[in-house]
């Protein structure tokens, strides 16, 4: 970020797509090479939030720069943390990066994170959510930045901590895989209490299970069209037609969304469903990931993946009696070795857009 005017045309992104969100930015530090972000999410997911911020961004400084092509040298690292146990000292640690990276003596000499509005130096923006780590510190605001003051003055030599990087240790992986009794492997940290890994694991094996358990699953596209014109009450002639009023390009947007992102399909099949070309799906799954999903699309969406579900276990128990497989230990253990790849593709930059960043 030495491009002059970059770091403040990326904390403008950022307002930008805090506005577009739920999200809650909780602190901030941005080096020369990367970005640090706590963030308390919302509904959508992290690489939506980051794409989000970093497109508009990069746009910006590849006009500036009269540069095309991709701008962030690789995807957002992320860590999961138990905001009751890790919230006060991972926002310290972000706060003292650049003191380990010896950019400044002390985090409060730094202009570029939030530590200055922490402590009352600067007046924070209003799209930094402050307040509720300084009030575990004391009452009163005034009285809690003093002593978040000393606190992260106090722990400026603390050293480079991995797990506050993104890096998964022997040890955090193999208590994990214990705890959760599968070969699971692990993509980014999870940091807090057993019963919160246990936790955040179980949700996240609940919202993949339909694109990792059921990824051999016999389902085409025309089924999920079916369970979208059902839900939805739109005609199925509609859709496939060349209708463009509102009713049918949100079908269209629905069924493309379920197909690709939900059950981790290609997107050829559903534009050649509709006669339309690869790009143009792309372009639409991108707009959707980047202004979100409204609270009743995102209900209809997730009663059409559990109408596919239905159908999809129906199917997969048919197919266990078949090849006489009955081990659902089995299946489970290969669901968990999937997890990692559905969120990897999830967090995945399309065609067209910019890598993550680190955060």
């Amino acid at each position: 970020m030495d491009v002059e005017g970059a770091r403040d045309r990326y904390l403008q992104c950022l307002k930008t797509g805090l506005a577009r969100t739920d999200a809650r930015l909780i602190a901030y530090c941005l080096m020369s090479s990367h970005v640090h972000l706590v963030l308390q999410l919302g509904n959508r997911t992290l690489g939506s939030f980051t794409r989000s911020v970093n497109v508009g961004w990069a746009n910006w400084l590849n006009k500036k720069k009269k540069r095309i092509g991709t701008v962030m040298a690789d995807r957002p690292h992320s860590v999961l943390c138990d905001s009751d146990t890790y919230a006060l000292e991972l926002v310290r640690y972000v706060h003292n990066n650049p003191v380990r990276a010896g950019v400044v003596s002390r985090a409060a000499e730094c202009s570029w994170s939030s530590h200055r509005a922490y402590i009352g130096l600067e007046d924070p923006p209003e799209w930094l959510d402050y307040k509720p780590v300084l009030l575990r510190l004391a009452d009163d605001v005034k009285h809690a930045r003093k002593i978040f003051a000393r606190h992260v003055d106090g722990h400026r030599q603390e050293p480079r901590r991995p797990e506050f990087s993104g890096q998964v240790s022997r040890k955090m992986a193999a208590h994990i895989r214990e705890l959760i009794k599968g070969p699971v492997e692990i993509s980014y940290p999870v940091l807090g209490p057993d019963e919160f890994v246990l936790r955040a694991f179980g949700e996240q094996e609940r919202a993949n299970e339909d694109s990792a358990q059921f990824y051999h699953a016999s389902i085409g596209v025309a089924d999920v069209l079916r369970a979208v014109c059902e839900e939805t009450g739109i005609e199925r002639s509609l859709l496939l037609g060349r209708s463009r009023i509102a009713q049918a390009t949100r079908g269209r947007k629905l069924v493309a969304w379920v197909w690709c992102e939900r059950l981790g399909r290609p997107q050829m099949p559903v534009a050649d469903l509709f006669g339309l070309r690869a790009n143009a799906i792309c372009q639409m799954l991108r707009r959707m990931r980047i202004e979100g999903v409204t609270q009743k699309e995102a209900g209809v969406i997730e009663k059409v993946v559990r109408g596919i579900r239905r159908r999809l276990i129906r199917n997969l128990e048919k197919e266990r009696k078949q090849t006489g497989n009955h081990n659902p230990r089995a299946t489970r253990s290969l669901l968990l070795q999937r997890l990692r790849e559905v969120d990897e593709r999830l967090s995945d930059d399309r065609a067209g857009e910019t890598d993550g960043e680190n955060l």
